[in-house]
């Protein structure tokens, strides 16, 4: 019998169009028929736009909201406030069994903190990371933490890599796969005390358990493919990511400025559209724009706050594709066994 995922949706509280997100559901609806959706948004505003999504209508449960998170609201603050927030409303139906995973466009640090409210850590980790996979020269790479802790710590560093190893070792089926410590160089004098604590011990773990630490890579190494998890803090993580965006924005922006400036190069556009069109897809940040937040019982996952259609829909497919391949219980089996080991 097949499974019937039920995902609950944060509709409030960011630039994402409301027909924006409901057209990348139907779209997601569409290539994966077993998916439910919960709502949570303004009923009369979500009703209106949605008749056009046939079969998305049959699908969906609406729960109407009075309030929502803001990008300006304190994390700190809305754990009071904010009880009944479509963010707040949509993580507690995961805590409480009544949905799967959780899709949200809004605050990150507002999700983050009522996720860790909400739902239990796994075991061994203290704080959670957000993870994205990244296109590279050598295929795909799993990145972390893209924003979710800002502090740079050396455990946090380490839980990281476990979390990351774990993830790419099921999404890209990789028995061992390589870690890499984002640094300022690859020498080991080089970076703050906090990072060579971390590589220290990552190098010992190595020796002892099977985790594959390759060492210190630099920021141009995430584009080339060096491994296949590179971890960072949340704030050298979260300027990584923003930059790589604007960098693929610009570079997508001067291939079409040069594909429309003479007869000639449309010509070599229209004859070369197929393979321009998967370099487009494969670098657009509004594509691929969802990140995890990895060391949760539960599934987690932020979009971009400006996010299109295509990016709701590919977030809504890699969602499905983790709860079908019971990716949250491979994780957290993985990373029980890693802490096991390292408390021994």
């Amino acid at each position: 019998m097949t499974n019937v995922f039920t995902l609950s949706v944060d509709m409030l509280g960011s630039e994402t169009k409301l027909n924006d997100i409901l057209k990348g559901l139907n779209q997601s609806l569409l290539r994966n028929l077993n998916y439910k959706f919960q709502l949570y948004g303004s009923e009369k505003a979500i009703k209106k736009k949605i008749e056009k999504y046939k079969k998305l209508i049959n699908v969906v449960e609406i729960i109407d909201c009075d309030s929502y998170i803001s990008m300006e609201d304190k994390p700190s603050d809305v754990f009071k406030s904010k009880k009944t927030s479509s963010m707040s409303l949509a993580i507690k139906s995961v805590s409480e069994n009544k949905s799967d995973a959780v899709l949200s466009f809004g605050n990150t640090g507002a999700l983050m903190s009522l996720s860790l409210l909400n739902i239990k850590t796994l075991n061994g980790i203290k704080r959670p990371a957000i993870a994205s996979i990244w296109p590279n020269m050598k295929g795909e790479s799993v990145v972390l933490d893209l924003g979710a802790n800002t502090k740079l710590d050396s455990r946090y560093l380490i839980e990281n890599s476990i979390l990351g190893a774990s993830l790419a070792s099921i999404l890209f089926k990789i028995d061992n796969p390589s870690i890499g410590l984002l640094n300022v160089g690859v020498e080991d004098n080089k970076g703050r005390d906090e990072i060579k604590l971390a590589s220290d011990q990552l190098k010992e773990l190595s020796q002892k358990y099977t985790l594959n630490y390759h060492g210190y890579v630099e920021g141009n190494d995430i584009s080339i493919g060096r491994t296949n998890v590179v971890v960072t803090d949340g704030f050298t993580g979260n300027i990584s990511l923003k930059t790589a965006e604007g960098t693929a924005k610009l570079f997508l922006s001067h291939l079409e400025d040069a594909f429309r400036s003479s007869i000639l190069s449309k010509m070599g556009y229209f004859l070369s559209s197929l393979a321009m069109r998967s370099v487009r897809d494969r670098l657009d940040p509004r594509v691929h724009n969802c990140g995890i937040l990895m060391g949760l019982t539960s599934l987690v996952v932020k979009c971009h706050g400006q996010s299109e259609y295509r990016g709701v829909s590919y977030a809504a497919d890699i969602i499905y594709s983790l709860l079908e391949n019971n990716v949250n219980k491979k994780i957290s089996d993985y990373v029980s066994e890693m802490h096991d080991k390292l408390t021994k």
